[in-house]
């Protein structure tokens, strides 16, 4: 399937949703997109949906990462060598939960949460008021953007709890903070409602389909317990019932789990709700190995671009891989890096083989903050290796994200099934699919899977792919990071599971609330 080509009309159509009165939860409307104006024509509304869609690029970026990867126990972005990387102190924070409502990441996520519901909100006022489609294309179009703004809104529920519930571009008023269960409430109750309006699998790469709001639906249900919200029946039994459905839609695993990721990785048959990325793209890029290799990684693939240095995995993370498990060679960048054009070793700045390891040492004599957090050297810490890297790389990526995809579903499934007393076998069959799939036959098969098997899994499955923190949270070890060599031990605290609200965001919404644990505005 080819990628979605966005017409220049989409141009204009960002530049509507970037008004003002489309932006923050916690701004003013000042004043709304109008049918009368836009979305005269089928060609405009798909315009605006692409738009929506594209708020999902956001998601697969620095300060999601930080929160979502970061502060749970898969990755890390060490302060390095020269200075590189200490930005204010925010990643120290991030990994070692002393975050504030100061901290950069925390106020950027929540501003891009935030913009990406107002875009949504904005998009269904134009699309309600539209003449332009069908009834039965109008419904469906409703109904995915409508499962965009509830992704959004998941993971404010998620990130921060206690949140504001606008869902209407038209309103005025500064918006007061919902408590988590309230906003929950909405969410679950918005995604059950669009479920079967949503679009079907096929043909819609990159829509908010079938298959992804019965994702979301499970993800909401599965985190019910741990996020201390009610949900009104059986949780594990819904989540039960929403993956039985997803597994009944077409999708597949994907034999080569590697196609997942590939340059072509919009042909998977496993995605189920994906960000669409090109390396033409001049926002919202995926830049992934910017963040995370070398300054001189692109002499390794003759390519362009100028990294960064700086993303890297937690070491502890990392042994957990069994070295003959193909995942761990394919997620980790490491060891020698040599010059395409030579064959020659490279060294850092600082003379230094640039060969990745897998530890990361601090430097003595180099600690901030009063606390043992300290520089490293440059090459320290296993770098991005899952999605492949072309020659032709400069400062976008053009492999997709894939937001959900078929193997959480399995493992999804496997977790509610154990959580809630159900078949072990069923389980083991579903964590056993994952395991042969990545191996290539069926050799490393477990006997009976536990909840710490499906821990595992997760986890050598889905390593850079934004799920650490989450997981951690609801398997009870969101307090232990996986960089014990580092002595930077991490604050534990109910509280420090929902991140604080932004400073940034209270001063433009005074009615906004701080989350309990952390000082009052």
């Amino acid at each position: 399937m080819k990628k979605k080509t966005i017409i220049s009309i989409l141009a204009g159509a960002s530049l509507l949703l970037s008004m003002p009165s489309c932006t923050d939860l916690d701004e003013k409307v000042y004043d709304k997109l109008s049918a009368d104006t836009f979305g005269m024509t089928e060609t405009e509304i798909d315009a605006l949906v692409g738009t929506v869609n594209n708020t999902l690029r956001s998601y697969f970026g620095g300060d999601f990462y930080a929160l979502d990867d970061q502060a749970g126990s898969m990755s890390v972005k060490p302060t390095r060598q020269g200075g590189d990387w200490y930005d204010g102190g925010q990643h120290r924070e991030i990994y070692m939960h002393d975050y504030t409502a100061q901290t950069s990441c925390v106020r950027g996520a929540w501003s891009t949460a935030s913009q990406s519901i107002g875009t949504c909100n904005a998009a269904l006022a134009v699309i309600e008021n539209t003449e332009a489609l069908s009834d039965t294309k109008k419904a469906q179009t409703l109904a995915s953007v409508r499962g965009v703004r509830a992704f959004w809104f998941y993971k404010m529920v998620d990130l921060w709890g206690n949140v504001p519930l606008v869902t209407s571009s038209e309103d005025k008023e500064l918006p007061d903070c919902k408590s988590r269960q309230e906003v929950y409430d909405w969410v679950v109750s918005e995604v059950e409602a669009i479920a079967d309006q949503c679009p079907d699998r096929e043909g819609n790469y990159g829509q908010f389909t079938k298959g992804a709001a019965q994702v979301l639906l499970a993800k909401l249900y599965l985190n019910a317990e741990a996020w201390g919200v009610t949900c009104a029946g059986n949780a594990y039994e819904k989540v039960i019932n929403a993956c039985d459905k997803v597994l009944a839609m077409g999708y597949i695993l994907e034999p080569n789990w590697k196609d997942n990721f590939s340059l072509t990785n919009e042909n998977s048959k496993e995605a189920i709700l994906a960000a669409i990325f090109s390396e033409s793209d001049t926002n919202r890029q995926n830049q992934l190995h910017l963040n995370s290799l070398h300054y001189k990684q692109n002499l390794v693939y003759g390519a362009p671009f100028s990294a960064w240095n700086g993303l890297c995995a937690q070491p502890d993370y990392v042994k957990l891989f069994p070295e003959d498990d193909p995942r761990y060679e394919g997620s980790f960048l490491m060891g020698q890096q040599y010059d395409l054009s030579t064959g020659e070793k490279l060294y850092t700045a600082y003379n230094l083989e640039l060969d990745y390891t897998a530890e990361i040492a601090m430097m003595p004599g180099t600690q901030y903050d009063g606390t043992n957090w300290g520089a490293v050297l440059q090459q320290a810490g296993y770098r991005a290796n899952k999605w492949p890297y072309s020659s032709s790389l400069n400062s976008a990526m053009g492999n997709d994200y894939h937001v959900f995809r078929l193997a959480d579903v399995y493992l999804m499934k496997a977790e509610a099934l154990l959580r809630s007393g159900g078949s072990a076998s069923e389980a083991t069959k579903l964590v056993n699919a994952v395991r042969a799939r990545a191996y290539g036959n069926t050799n490393h098969n477990i006997a009976n899977a536990t909840l710490k098997d499906v821990q595992l899994e997760r986890r050598l499955e889905f390593a850079w792919e934004l799920t650490s923190r989450q997981d951690d949270i609801r398997f009870g070890c969101y307090d232990k990071g996986m960089w014990a060599s580092s002595n930077c031990e991490r604050k534990s605290s109910e509280h420090l599971k929902l991140f604080p609200v932004s400073q940034t965001a209270w001063q433009s919404n005074p009615k906004l609330t701080q989350n309990p644990g952390y000082p009052a505005f």
